[in-house]
C-alpha cells in the first residue's frame, strides 16, 4: 500500500510539473511586439510616388528574426476586425494595393529590446482608379513561418497568424469617387414596460473609400418633444462593409409612444442618412396597481356613502317618531 501511495504521488507530481512547463512555453510563445503607427492614411494622385514610415518594436529580451511582408486586408464582420489576405487574388482589384508597395528588405532581425524602422515606398499606377486601397505591412517571426508550414488544422494556422504584428496603411487615390451609405437596419423593442431604450443601427458603406460617420440617436415623445440624444461613436466603415451601433436613450419612467431616430453625416460633401423606429413604453404593472387602488378607494367610498345615507334616513325616521309621540301627548 505504501508503494502504491508513493507511486500515485509521483505521478501527480510529474503531471503538475508538465503543466507548469507547458504553461511557461505557451507564455513565452506570446510575442511582445508593437508597431507604430498602428494605422496611417495617405492621399496620392495616380502616377505619383510617396512613402510611409513604420517602426517595429521588439519588447522581448531576445533577438527576433523574421520576414517583412505586404498584403491587402479586408474587414468582413460588423465589428471592424481586419483580416490579412495572403494572396492578392482573394480581393477585388478595386481595393487591392499591396502590389504598389516596395519594402527595403524582406529578411530582418529585430535586436532584443530595440526597434526596426522601415520605409515602405508606394508607386501608384497612372491608370489607377480613384478610391481606397487597404494594405497591411507586417512582421512575421521566422519560427511562426515554419510552424505555419507544418500546421495541420485551421485552428493552428489561425493561432500562428495571430502572432503577426501589422501596421495598416489606408491609401486614397485622388480623383472623383462614389460616396454612398445607408442605414441598412435599425432595431428597438416595439414595446417596453420601463425605459431606457436600447436602439441598434447598422450603417452600410457603398462608397469607394472608407467613411467615418458623425451622427446621433435622438428620442422624441408623442408630442415631438426631445427626450434624449446620444452621439454615435466615430468609427471607420470600410467599403462594402457595415458597422453596428448601439445606444441607450431615455430614462426609467416613460409613458406613451416614442420615436427613435438615427441620423448621420458622412463623406467629403456631408451627405446625410436617417432612419426612425417607433416604440411604446407602458408600465402596465404600476398602472394595474394604481387602477386596483382606485377601484378599492371607489368601493370604500361607495360603501361609506351608503352607510351615511342609511344612518341619516334612520335618524330622520326616529325624529319623525319622536315628533308624533310629542304631538299625541
Amino acid at each position: 500500500m505504501r508503494k502504491l501511495g508513493a507511486t500515485i504521488i509521483a505521478v501527480f507530481t510529474a503531471l503538475a510539473l508538465v503543466s507548469v512547463v507547458a504553461g511557461s512555453v505557451r507564455a513565452q510563445s506570446i510575442l511582445r511586439l508593437q508597431v507604430s503607427p498602428p494605422r496611417q492614411e495617405v492621399a496620392i494622385d495616380p502616377g505619383k510616388k510617396t512613402a510611409v514610415d513604420l517602426k517595429f518594436y521588439n519588447l522581448t529580451d531576445e533577438h527576433l528574426a523574421g520576414t517583412l511582408k505586404v498584403a491587402d486586408f479586408i474587414v468582413e464582420d460588423n465589428k471592424g476586425t481586419p483580416r490579412i489576405l495572403d494572396s492578392s487574388t482573394q480581393l477585388s482589384p478595386r481595393f487591392s494595393g499591396a502590389q504598389w508597395i516596395t519594402l527595403p528588405q524582406e529578411k530582418v532581425v529585430i535586436p532584443a529590446d530595440d526597434v526596426l524602422p522601415i520605409q515602405a515606398r508606394i508607386a501608384v499606377p497612372a491608370d489607377a482608379r480613384p478610391g481606397g486601397r487597404y494594405v497591411a505591412v507586417y512582421f512575421e517571426p521566422a519560427s511562426q513561418i515554419a510552424q505555419q508550414e507544418a500546421a495541420g488544422s485551421p485552428e493552428e494556422v489561425r493561432a500562428q497568424i495571430a502572432s503577426r504584428i501589422a501596421g495598416l496603411v489606408y491609401i486614397r487615390v485622388n480623383g472623383p469617387i462614389t460616396e454612398k451609405a445607408l442605414i441598412s437596419n435599425i432595431f428597438a423593442p416595439t414595446f417596453l414596460e420601463y425605459g431606457p431604450i436600447t436602439v441598434e443601427a447598422e450603417i452600410l458603406n457603398r462608397s469607394d473609400f472608407h467613411i467615418r460617420p458623425l451622427g446621433s440617436v435622438t428620442l422624441r415623445n408623442m408630442l415631438g418633444g426631445l427626450v434624449d440624444q446620444k452621439k454615435l461613436d466615430q468609427i471607420n466603415i470600410f467599403p462594402d462593409t457595415a458597422r453596428e451601433y448601439a445606444s441607450l436613450v431615455g430614462n426609467k419612467w416613460m409613458f406613451g409612444r416614442y420615436t427613435a431616430s438615427v441620423i448621420a453625416s458622412y463623406g467629403g460633401t456631408g451627405q446625410v442618412v436617417e432612419r426612425s423606429i417607433s416604440i411604446w413604453v407602458f408600465p402596465w404593472k404600476v398602472a394595474l396597481i394604481i387602477l386596483l387602488a382606485l377601484i378599492i378607494i371607489i368601493l370604500i367610498g361607495k360603501y361609506g356613502y351608503k352607510r351615511i345615507i342609511t344612518r341619516q334616513r334612520t335618524l330622520e325616521k326616529e325624529v319623525e317618531q319622536l315628533k308624533e309621540e310629542v304631538e299625541q301627548s
